[in-house]
């Protein structure tokens, strides 16, 4: 939540924190602001505006600033309603120092109290202006000892970047929890919240720790550790992803290029991962390994959309292993004091790698001996360093604030990880032979080019979503695997569409939803021919028609039965059911999403949400 840009270097700043925020939108976009320093005056020019980007970025370009160091930032309100006065950057009582900052301040209250009886004034809401004037209050010439000794007193998880009119050639950051990366370019540098943010300009970037901070300057970082305030040594990574990748190309949106991308994704995910009938985590060392071989029991931890694929690994493990398996919201996991030990595996899904909740949840894990195993798109985010053992979808940048490509890498990640497991585990179901193994790998890679075929009908999609765009209700059934995928596009529907949406088991609808259906009500039925439970959910059907329900069902290309009592039928093709989610997840997601653009509802930013939530 919040994108934070910085640059200095021997360019002119505005364009470059401009572009960079527009990359960074995502993360929130209640409002935006930036501050550079002006060569001419040596004072702090400050523009912010309430709303996204694209009111700030109007205004900007015609302010004619000429600085070759700056800041900028996209704020989701946290403290204070989304207003200009809110607006970061955030500025001291003298207006030298200016700070743009991503996460909370948990103590802000005491310390605003403190400070105002100081004689400290305050222009905002926000606990960021708090941190400006703590830093503020501490600065007697040392501004590096000044932030030192602010942060011993101000508690919580978040970064930030300060940037002060009497150093113009430095940038001092800081990260705990919240992300922060440093872009390395020649004769200028960068930093931001993002990799995408400093794609345009360069792929070499180090990632920083919790409790680190550093100054940038354009030919020179240096990193601390705030322990002991000893220089850090740090090895630049390169970043794969191109410019191309984090751009729309051609698409309305962000969010139908990453539907269309996924067969892609899964494609690279299996050609990576798979030789022969093997399947290769080359991150999962012999000693990671031999851990695996004991465990006793599985957790998958996670949030929102990744907590979907989670439920449906459950059901994968519980297929592949004789072993309890549950899936947790990961909020509720920290605060049940969870029973863990050595013996224990804690799976965690999260796109960003910095998702604070899951963060939180994998400390504890640690803490109580557990094996901890990530399942994460970007590298090296603070939960891939943190975890023992790392496995990367590398689905991409994924922009559009509603998950769609990363869910599907999920969902194929822990589908090879179920089998891997069920492979070198004692413990591995009597029905998982080597037969079922390699049909299932010869499934697997199948589905990129079935998951085309999914694609397909997004006219018939578009036809039924035109009917159905004005209904504010919609429920969604599923049973057994596709159940989660109910709570998915539910869930789908819920952030682009901003109609209410709820996903059931099917087979709870006789214990009340069914008293919501009537000739007005649309249910959206998952029905895959070869689950275990078809024929009860084609019961489930009758019954939703038997009481003049509108019935949407997603059915195995061929099912007659199905189309016959359905009212709309958006076809997927034929997979083994373990299998299934990463198709039937595909006309749930082009639905949202023909709802959403026939409501002109903004799509890939929908309001009061951010990508990567980095606040508990």
């Amino acid at each position: 939540m919040c994108g934070i840009v910085g640059y200095v270097g021997d360019r002119e700043a505005l364009p470059i924190l401009l572009k960079g925020l527009s990359r960074l939108e995502y993360r929130g976009y209640d409002s935006a602001g930036v501050a550079c320093l002006d060569p001419k005056s040596g004072r702090l020019l400050i523009y912010k505006q309430k709303g996204k980007l694209q009111a700030l970025a109007k205004k900007a370009v015609r302010l004619g600033w000429s600085s070759t160091s700056g800041i900028g930032h996209t704020r989701w309100a946290t403290h204070g309603e989304p207003s200009r006065a809110n607006a970061h950057p955030h500025t001291d009582c003298r207006g030298e120092l200016a700070l743009v900052h991503n996460g909370i301040i948990e103590n802000y209250a005491e310390l605003r109290q403190k400070l105002t009886r100081k004689g400290h004034r305050f222009r905002s809401e926000t606990d960021t202006e708090v941190l400006v004037h703590l830093i503020e209050e501490h600065h007697k010439g040392d501004l590096a000892l000044a932030l030192q000794q602010a942060l011993k007193e101000a508690r919580g998880y978040f970064a930030f970047v300060l940037m002060s009119m009497k150093e113009p050639d430095k940038l001092y950051i800081f990260k705990r929890s919240n992300p922060l990366v440093i872009g390395l370019g020649k004769g200028e540098n960068f930093v931001a919240s993002d990799v995408p943010a400093l794609l345009p300009y360069t792929r070499q970037v180090l990632f920083l720790n919790d409790d680190e901070y550093g100054v940038i300057q354009r030919n020179r970082v240096q990193l601390y550790s705030l322990e002991n305030h000893l220089p850090l040594s740090r090895k630049a990574s390169q970043i794969e992803w191109s410019v191309a990748e984090a751009e729309k190309g051609g698409f309305p949106h962000y969010m139908l290029k990453e539907i269309y991308e996924q067969p892609k994704v899964v494609r690279t995910i299996l050609e990576t991962r798979l030789r022969g009938e093997r399947i290769l985590f080359d991150s999962v060392s012999p000693k990671i390994e031999k851990r695996l071989k004991t465990i006793k029991k599985i957790h998958f931890v996670s949030c929102g959309t990744a907590h979907h694929a989670g439920l449906v690994g459950n059901y994968m493990m519980g297929e592949c292993l004789n072993l309890p398996v549950e899936a947790t919201v990961s909020s509720e996991f920290r605060y049940e004091d969870p029973a863990l030990d050595r013996n224990d595996l804690v799976i965690l899904i999260t796109q960003s790698g910095e998702t604070a909740d899951t963060l939180a949840a994998l400390r504890e894990a640690k803490r109580k001996g557990a094996l901890t195993l990530a399942i994460v798109n970007v590298v090296g985010s603070t939960i891939a360093r943190e975890a023992d053992s790392v496995i990367y979808t590398h689905a991409g940048p994924e922009i559009g604030v509603a998950s769609t490509k990363a869910y599907l890498a999920q969902l194929a990640v822990t589908a090879l990880l179920s089998l891997y497991l069920g492979r070198i585990h004692p413990k591995r179901k009597k029905e998982l032979g080597p037969a079922k193994i390699k049909r299932l790998i010869r499934e697997l890679r199948k589905l990129p080019g079935k998951i085309e075929e999914a694609l397909k009908q997004e006219r018939m999609i578009q036809k039924c979503a035109r009917t159905l765009q004005q209904k504010r209700n919609f429920l969604f059934l599923g049973r057994g695997y596709n159940f989660p995928n109910a709570l998915e596009g539910a869930l789908k529907l819920k952030e682009i569409t901003y109609a209410h949406a709820h996903g059931y088991p099917a087979g709870e609808m006789k214990h009340g939803p069914i008293a919501l259906i009537d000739s007005k009500q649309p249910v959206i039925c998952i029905c895959p021919k070869r689950s275990k439970t078809y024929e009860k959910m084609v019961s489930n059907i009758e019954e939703i028609r038997a009481r003049r329900g509108i019935i949407i069902s997603i059915a195995t290309r061929g099912d007659q039965n199905v189309s016959r009592i359905s009212h709309a039928t958006f076809v997927v093709p034929d997979t083994e059911e373990m299998l299934s989610p990463l198709l039937t997840a595909v006309p749930l997601q082009l639905f949202a999403y023909k709802i959403a653009v026939l409501n002109n509802r903004d799509v890939d930013q929908p309001r009061n949400l951010a990508k990567s939530v980095t606040v508990e």
